[in-house]
Order: C-alpha cells, then structure tokens, then sequence
C-alpha cells in the first residue's frame, strides 16, 4: 500500500511537540516558599550571610537557589549558581577521575601509590591507591603551626603536587596502612599525581574532558586566586564570643586541588551527582566498587594514646572517598562534606532514587548542620 510522505513528518512533528510538553512541565509541584524557609534556617543557625542548593531527581534541576548574599561587602546575592570552593567535596571529583582510569586498566587500586608518584619516599610499610582512598594510608592530616609564621605556606604558589608535598613527605607514618581510619588531605592530595601520570594530562584538564564537561559542569575549575571568576562567593567567619562576622583569610589552595581546591556552584554538583547516576562518567561496576563499604571490622581510629583501647566509635561507613549514610527514613545515600576558607558544603547522592542534593553556607564558625539540612531537602522529593 503507498503512503504519503508527508504522514511520517507530520507523526515525527507531533511526537516532538509532545515531548517538549512532557518535559516543560516540572515533574514536581515544591513549594519554593518552604525550600527558602529551610534555607534561611540553616543561614540563621551557620551566622552566615548567605545559604544556597540546589536539587536534581531524575536529571531535572527541580529546585536551585539561595538566600541572604554570597559577598557581603558588596551585596550581591546568594543563589544556587553562586560559585564557590566546594573544599573536601574535591576529593569525589578526584575519586571519580581515578575510578574512570581504573576502568580503562591505567590505575590498578592495589597498586603502591610509587607506582604513579615515584617522587613519594617509600615508608615503613607499603601504602596503596585503596588505602589513601580510605582514609587508611597512615599519612597525616594537618597540623598546627606548620605553615609558618602568619601562616605564610598558605599564599604560596605550587606548580606540582611534588613540590606542594616537600615540606611533609619524608616523615614515618602515623600508623601501618590499613590499621588504622585516619582522615588526611595530605594522602589524598597524591591522587593529583596518580591521575596525571596515569593519563597523561595535568589534572585540570583531566578534569575538563571527562568529568566536567560530560557532566555539564560549567561553572567548575581550580580555584587558582588570579583567575577573574563569574559569581564568586566570598566566605566568613563567625567570632562566638564577640558575636562578630569577619572575613576569611584567603589562601592559594594550589598545594591540595584534589583535597579541597575546585571551584563548583551547587547546580555543577548536582549535574555531578546524575552524571554519575545515568552512567555517563562511569561504569555500575565501577560505581558499585566506589560506593562500596571498604573497611572491616579490624580497622579502628587512629591508635589512641598508651594504655587506652583502640575503638571502632566514629569509623565512618568508608568507600572510596564517598561515606554511606542512612537517612531518617532508612534510605541508603552517599555523601560527603567539605570547609574551607570559611565556607561550608554538602553533597548527598540517593542514586537508587536518582535524587541529588548540594548545600553551601558561607560562614564557619556557628553551628550548621548541613547533613540534616539536606536530608530535609531531599525528603521534599524522595519517594515516600
């Protein structure tokens, strides 16, 4: 039987046309009136001039926004493309990066991290890519004092990872790898160079090809301070006793871009969180091995001081980077927070549900809890 050829082109157009009112039509009905109250809630309790999240369920930005101001000084408001530096939340960007080499065989988990930091002094017992993963590597944290006087280590450049390690790198571990859970900036800013070395790109380009970009992540890059950078947020800090906001110091993170040095908005973190839930920067098997528990029950905190036990209390439910939580209703998700130069950050992930969650407050120093702040978001459109 002949047809006309004009019947498909008229079905092909109808179809378009009911597409594009399907998916102009919001999936969800929020009341953007409650959102703001929540929000300005956790202003309120951080003393911060600002707040802001956005949130995504099934790849639609269902709510982004903010209240208060992102600069204080020159008022400009707070809103959920406010750009800012999402601190330790770097650490997912820099996990994501390293599970995509692990899929295509240039990174092998199990490997010494010698393997792709060869400048790295060898210690009293092997540490592996896993380990610094986990928060086991015995590497330190931090410590006080250590940048100098006025803290002057702060506002250097670094132009490699090597060189940003230096002043640290040749002392003993703090426990054997894999004994002990202790949280280190320090071991995980080493994945800067298992990423650069196993893919032959420096780590912001890296970043830029295959996760930001994939991912729709427009606003995200290093934090580098000479940068001109659209909608930056400023942080403060909050003085209890005087009951005084103040600026932050500023600081030049280029010694930690992977422990806490990239620059997102809460809607970048979001698009991050779907990416990762659609398959599109990795594979299940790589996700499921992400989100995996990877400690067991022989692993305790950092060993304590003579003559008191080791303790299991305050071990996180550790995957590669990403800690499982359970919220109020029992639903698995996975998380992880961040602060730096007086800011504060979360981001959830609920991937069975494709419910992504982020949260920023410019202000350290009060009492915010962003975690209970984006359970409540996100009870707003989880399946009950």
């Amino acid at each position: 039987m002949h047809r006309s050829p004009a019947a498909p082109r008229l079905t092909l157009r109808a179809a378009c046309l009911l597409l594009c009112l399907l998916f102009s039509v919001p999936a969800f009905a929020l009341d953007a009136s409650r959102l703001h109250a929540q929000l300005d809630a956790l202003r309120a309790s951080a003393h911060a001039p600002g707040a802001t999240a956005a949130v995504m369920v099934g790849g639609e930005l269902v709510y982004s926004g903010g209240v208060g101001v992102a600069d204080a000084e020159n008022a400009v408001p707070a809103t959920g493309d406010s750009v800012h530096n999402i601190a330790s939340i770097s650490k997912v960007v820099a996990v994501i990066a390293v599970m995509q080499l692990v899929e295509q065989g240039r990174i092998d988990l199990d490997a010494e991290i010698q393997t792709y930091a060869p400048w790295f002094p060898r210690k009293q017992a092997p540490i592996t890519v896993r380990q610094i993963l986990t928060h086991t590597s015995g590497i330190r944290h931090y410590r006080d004092g250590e940048f100098g006087e006025g803290e002057v280590l702060r506002f250097q450049q670094f132009d490699s990872i090597e060189a940003a390690s230096r002043r640290w790198m040749e002392e003993p571990l703090l426990s054997d790898p894999g004994t002990h859970w202790h949280y280190s900036t320090f071991a995980t800013n080493l994945l800067q160079s298992a990423i650069e070395q196993a893919s032959g790109q420096e780590m912001e380009a890296y970043m830029r090809d295959h996760i930001w970009m994939p991912a729709a992540m427009t606003d995200s890059q290093f934090d580098v301070p000479a940068r001109i950078i659209p909608r930056r947020a400023r942080g403060y800090e909050w003085d209890a006793a005087r009951g005084v906001l103040q600026n932050a110091v500023q600081e030049n993170v280029s010694y930690k871009y992977v422990g806490g040095g990239i620059l997102a908005s809460d809607v970048d973190m979001v698009r991050m969180g779907h990416a990762l839930n659609s398959g599109r920067l990795l594979g299940g098997v790589a996700i499921a091995e992400m989100y995996r528990p990877q400690l067991d029950a022989s692993v305790s905190l950092l060993p304590p001081p003579a003559g008191q036990a080791a303790s299991r209390a305050g071990v996180p439910v550790q995957g590669l980077i990403w800690r499982q939580q359970q919220d109020a209703a029992g639903r698995t998700y996975y998380a992880h927070s961040g602060s730096v130069k007086g800011t504060l950050s979360y981001l959830a992930n609920w991937p069975d549900a494709d419910v992504v969650v982020a949260l920023h407050v410019n202000a350290r120093g009060g009492g915010a809890d962003l975690r209970a702040a984006a359970e409540t978001l996100a009870a707003e459109v989880l399946p009950r």
